[in-house]
């Protein structure tokens, strides 16, 4: 079944590999848009004013010519696409934006736990399967 619109969240360590690895299974699912989410670190608190500002803008710039050639391989594949990169706790930012944007699909890459921390609280992915009602795959390796 093609979607007409799938939310591919990339980010973290190796988001270029885990970024194609998500695409690989999105664009053959796609007959329409192809959007990139990419959910930065969440700053710190005891920045404010322009500075905030200023590392807001710097981290957006950053994440989007991280993401440049993911963009370009789903152009070379003929499907349009655009990023975006929003702040936010990344499981509830990327539950918000795809129904923001009305994401008929999330296509997501997980590599299993992460880190200790996950043990307690769960994985990106299993929180967001938790918390939406959009169609989740998850890419495994």
């Amino acid at each position: 079944m093609p979607y007409s619109k799938v939310l591919v969240p990339v980010g973290g360590e190796n988001i270029l590999e885990r970024g194609r690895k998500a695409l690989s299974h999105a664009v053959p699912l796609c007959a329409g848009e192809i959007i990139l989410l990419n959910v930065p670190e969440p700053l710190p608190g005891t920045v404010g004013g322009e500075a905030r500002e200023a590392m807001l803008w710097e981290e957006r710039a950053a994440a989007e010519k991280a993401m440049q050639p993911l963009l370009d391989s789903v152009a070379a594949a003929g499907k349009p696409c655009r990023v975006i990169v929003e702040n936010g706790t990344v499981a509830d930012t990327i539950v918000r934006i795809s129904h923001e944007q009305e994401a008929d699909i999330i296509v997501m890459f997980t590599d299993g736990r992460d880190d200790v921390s996950s043990l307690l609280i769960g994985s990106i992915t299993e929180r967001v399967l938790r918390n939406t009602d959009t169609p989740l795959l998850a890419v495994r390796r």
